[in-house]
């Protein structure tokens, strides 16, 4: 209904993708600059789907940093922040023959940060002729999915995210500054079912990538829990598959979701161009 009342009121047309998530957002230009409102109908479009996909929008980075900042304060990665970084950019992944993309793990980015990102922003800028597909998955749903007797068993507790070993950027920053980075941001204690501060909704709170245990559990207890809630979360039922098309921007509800980038398109150039932004204040 929610939906209808938007598309009347602004002539976008809003359909969804997914049944527990994502929805595909026509009929705006993402160039010409959007009043508060329309900016305040977007974000609740967001609430409401949590992957918003834009397709064929013929944007810049200063359109997709324009379009984040209304929403947050744009994100500089710990990584940055330990280098020296003082100032937010939409940032450049770029796979070819020469990089490879990584074998990615379903996670929230940076939840290790306690500063992290609340929505992200992915723009395609040059695609393979296949693969290199992005999946999604609503934390709602897998906490929904879950009988009534582990959710109350679940809320109240919490977990430690941190580094972890063998992240991606690991190898591409070099191993000494991750060492700083990981002095400086040792990690974050979160709840294992957060609440979100917008929606009011309950949701899933750990991910494969990023959580390292469940605090007050032995090592054994917690991997068994955890490794039954990473498979039970990104079960299909909760998730879309999005396959990109140049000029393409997604954006997400980092809180909400996790997501998987699909390594398949090698040695084919993928070039992405990535904006996060973090709660404002």
């Amino acid at each position: 209904m929610v939906a209808v009342m938007w598309r009347a009121m602004n002539g976008w047309n809003v359909d969804p993708i997914g049944g527990v998530l994502g929805a595909r957002v026509s009929g705006i230009d993402l160039r010409v600059r959007l009043s508060d409102s329309e900016r305040a109908d977007l974000y609740g479009l967001l609430l409401e789907h949590l992957v918003l996909v834009f397709p064929g929008q013929s944007i810049e980075d200063p359109h997709q940093m324009d379009l984040l900042a209304a929403w947050g304060r744009p994100y500089i990665h710990p990584i940055g922040r330990t280098s020296g970084v003082t100032e937010a950019k939409v940032e450049r992944i770029v796979d070819d023959e020469d990089r490879p993309p990584y074998q990615d793990k379903w996670h929230t980015d940076v939840t290790w940060d306690p500063d992290a990102p609340i929505i992200g922003s992915l723009r395609a800028i040059e695609m393979p002729t296949r693969g290199g597909d992005t999946i999604f998955a609503s934390m709602y749903a897998a906490y929904d999915g879950l009988s009534e007797s582990l959710q109350e068993r679940l809320v109240g507790m919490t977990a430690w995210h941190d580094i972890g070993p063998g992240q991606s950027f690991i190898s591409k920053a070099g191993g000494e500054l991750v060492e700083r980075t990981r002095t400086q941001f040792p990690g974050a204690e979160r709840p294992v079912v957060a609440t979100h501060p917008d929606s009011g909704r309950q949701y899933l709170n750990v991910n494969k990538n990023f959580t390292s245990h469940l605090m007050g559990f032995h090592r054994g207890e917690s991997d068994v829990l955890l490794n039954f809630l990473y498979d039970h979360a990104t079960q299909p039922n909760y998730t879309i598959r999005y396959e990109w098309s140049e000029g393409d921007l997604i954006v997400w509800d980092e809180r909400c979701t996790q997501h998987f980038a699909v390594a398949d398109h090698f040695p084919q150039r993928r070039e992405m161009a990535r904006l996060t932004v973090a709660a404002a204040g």
